[in-house]
Order: C-alpha cells, then sequence, then structure tokens
C-alpha cells in the first residue's frame, strides 16, 4: 500500500481535476476533506517543529550554532539568485505587454509594514494562530533553547527523554494519516479547478504562464545545478526523490502544512541526518521561500510596467529589499499571499487596482510557489549536509 500511495494520489489528482470541471456543482459538497485534512496537519505542526528540533539540538549542540549560520547564508544567496532570475524572465517575457487593465476594484485588505511590528508578530498572542504555525519562528527559538538548556544541565535528560517520545508517536501518527492522502487531493483539487478554472483568460494565462517558467528555470539553475556541482548528484535522481512531495504541495499551498512530509523525504530520500534535517528545514519553512521571490520579482515589475512606474536602480533595490522583509514576516501577516502582495505594491508606492484581478489567479500562482518553496528548502538541507560531511 505505502508503495503504490504515489500513484493513488496521482490518480486522485487527475479524478480531482474531471471532477472540478465536469461537476462544478457538486464540489462544494467535497470540500469539507480538503479542509479537514489541512486543518490537522495545521495543528500538528507546532508538535511536530518543537520535538524535532529539541532533541536535534540536545543531540549535537555544537553542531547547531555552525549549521545555522551557513543556512541563513545559503538561503539569502537562493532567495536573492531566484529574485534576479525571475526578474530577468519577467523583464523579456513582458506578460503584461499589450494588456489593458479593466476596472476592478480591490476590496481586500493590506498591512502597515515596519520592523517593529515584524518582530510583534513574532510573539505569540493568539493560542489558535500559535497552534496552526502562524508563529513558527518563535517555536523554533523556543525549541533550540530547551534543546541547548537541557544539553547544559543533566537533569534535562529526563525531559529530553520524554520529548523524544512524544516525536516518535506523532511521526507514527502522521505515517498512518498519509493514506489518507489521495482522498484530500481529490477534494482539493477538485475545488480549485472549479473555482478558479474561468480566470484562465487573457493576461491571466500568460501572467500564470510567466511564473511557472521563473519557476523552471529557478528550480535548473538554483537547486538542481548546485546539487550537480556541489553534491554531485543527477539531476534526474534529485528530482525522482523531490516529485514525490509535489502533489502534497500543489494541493495543498502551504509550506507548513507540507513540513511533516518535507522532513520525511529528507530523511528517507535523500539520508540527511535527522540532527541536520530537523533544523534546516523548519528553518527554511520560516525564512526562506523562493516561491515567495518569483511572485514579489514577477509582481512588483509587472505592476510597474502596467502603471507606467520607471524601474531605476535604486527602485529595483528597494524592490529586493522590501521582498527579503516582507517574506520574512509573512506568518505575521493575514489573509494570505494576495494581501502581501498588495502590501508589498503598497510598500514600493504602486497603485492596487491590479490585486482584485491578481487574488481571482493567485490560488494557480501559489501551487508552483509553494513547490518551490519546499524544493528550495529540500535543496538547502542537501547541501548543507554535504558540506558538514566534508
Amino acid at each position: 500500500m505505502k508503495k503504490n500511495l504515489s500513484l493513488f494520489t496521482f490518480i486522485a489528482l487527475l479524478m480531482g481535476i474531471i471532477f472540478g470541471l465536469f461537476f462544478s456543482e457538486y464540489v462544494d459538497h467535497i470540500a469539507f476533506i480538503g479542509t479537514w485534512y489541512i486543518t490537522f496537519l495545521k495543528y500538528m505542526i507546532v508538535p511536530v517543529v518543537f520535538t524535532s528540533i529539541t532533541v536535534s539540538v540536545y543531540d549535537s549542540r555544537n553542531l547547531k550554532n555552525r549549521m545555522v549560520v551557513k543556512t541563513v547564508l545559503l538561503f539569502a544567496a537562493m532567495f536573492v539568485a531566484t529574485f534576479l532570475l525571475s526578474s530577468l524572465v519577467a523583464m523579456i517575457v513582458d506578460p503584461g505587454r499589450g494588456f489593458v487593465l479593466e476596472e476592478v476594484e480591490w476590496n481586500g485588505s493590506t498591512t502597515q509594514f515596519d520592523l517593529k511590528q515584524m518582530f510583534l508578530n513574532l510573539i505569540p498572542r493568539d493560542l489558535k494562530k500559535f497552534m496552526t504555525g502562524s508563529y513558527l519562528f518563535f517555536v523554533i527559538a523556543v525549541s533550540f533553547l530547551i534543546g541547548y538548556l537541557c544539553s547544559m544541565f543533566k537533569s534535562g535528560d529526563r525531559l529530553i527523554k520524554g520529548i523524544r517520545r512524544i516525536k516518535e508517536f506523532l511521526f507514527r501518527i502522521l505515517e498512518y494519516f498519509m493514506y489518507l492522502t489521495p482522498f484530500a487531493v481529490f477534494s482539493l483539487i477538485s475545488v480549485t479547478v472549479a473555482h478558479y478554472g474561468s480566470v484562465l483568460l487573457g493576461v491571466g494565462v500568460r501572467y500564470i504562464l510567466t511564473a511557472y517558467l521563473c519557476a523552471l528555470i529557478t528550480l535548473a539553475v538554483v537547486m538542481v545545478l548546485p546539487v550537480l556541482i556541489i553534491c554531485r548528484m543527477s539531476p534526474l535522481t534529485f528530482i525522482r526523490k523531490v516529485n514525490r512531495i509535489w502533489l502534497m504541495t500543489v494541493t495543498t499551498c502551504s509550506s507548513s502544512a507540507t513540513l511533516p512530509y518535507t522532513i520525511k523525504t529528507c530523511k528517507e530520500e535523500f539520508n540527511v541526518p535527522e540532527e541536520i534535517t530537523d533544523v534546516v528545514v523548519p528553518l527554511g519553512c520560516t525564512i526562506h521561500m523562493c516561491g515567495g521571490a518569483v511572485s514579489f520579482s514577477l509582481l512588483g515589475l509587472f505592476c510597474s510596467r502596467l502603471f507606467g512606474v520607471e524601474i531605476t536602480l535604486s527602485r529595483y533595490l528597494l524592490m529586493l529589499m522590501s521582498a527579503v522583509l516582507i517574506n520574512m514576516s509573512a506568518p505575521g501577516i493575514p489573509n494570505g499571499g494576495v494581501v502581501i502582495g498588495a502590501t508589498y505594491l503598497q510598500l514600493l508606492g504602486i497603485p492596487l487596482d491590479f490585486i482584485g484581478f491578481y487574488s481571482g489567479i493567485y490560488k494557480l500562482l501559489d501551487m508552483v510557489y509553494t513547490s518551490l518553496n519546499v524544493t528550495g528548502d529540500i535543496t538547502a538541507n542537501v547541501i548543507i549536509n554535504h558540506m558538514n560531511q566534508k
């Protein structure tokens, strides 16, 4: 059954597309399956991350300080490289060429962005949001602290022993929960196709295709190529191992909801030790999002051209720095990627007229953005492991 799970999930994906296209009036009756599935995964995020990082820090305290520095630097380099590549593709393809913006009102909200608010958003103030992973950076920081303190004092051994047993229990639950994945995929993809299929017209198609092209180039240049050069791993081998998680990222559109499976993939498919995986992957889920780099660069350049805003070198650097800061603070900004995009444009002084249309196609964009985020985390984890072995 476990060996055929990927096949069953792929079949569920195809059936969900057909169901969403031809039986759209019935998709609302099965939407609860996907909602329940993602909700369960989100409530698993905090205990899985907390137990994994705490035990890993305890097991190899001396390694972690150097590893975190290397990981953050690698994440930053991958994000900047992705932003630059996506900008180049967006300027060459120019998806907004000849597009006349229809008047679409943006009735959503934006958020005021500043460094003070970014750090305040890291501190839990809502128990429900805390339990569903909205304060993941805070959980990571506390996990590091507890793991380190337990390693300093002999009495911490008993606490770690209990946390280790909880960790094993949680991963056993996840192992059995995997068998529900095909049903969740069918529900999620059918709802997506039914609700968003009609917007795949005109500039929406060009914008989406440009985003997917940026993602493919990023996958090849920022992820596959470094793994080939640094780790001497065949591109086909890397893709074959990593693509098993793409069905999850495409259907859930959540790096956090996919986090337990990302950790499992790194350990079982790439044989990365858990003391590395349990630190690098959750950290990447919080501060490293190559999909976010594609999203910000494409949206900023597209809307700049759309509204006649000149892109100078200083303005482009402002776009890059704003993307880095907003990307890091994303867990503290409500209402998802559309609101983050609106905030980004507002920060750059670009009108928000396009956001109304953007919100209609964002679900389809978020599929590839999330897949790129998770693949980038796996890439960084493999590279960090190779560097540590050297």
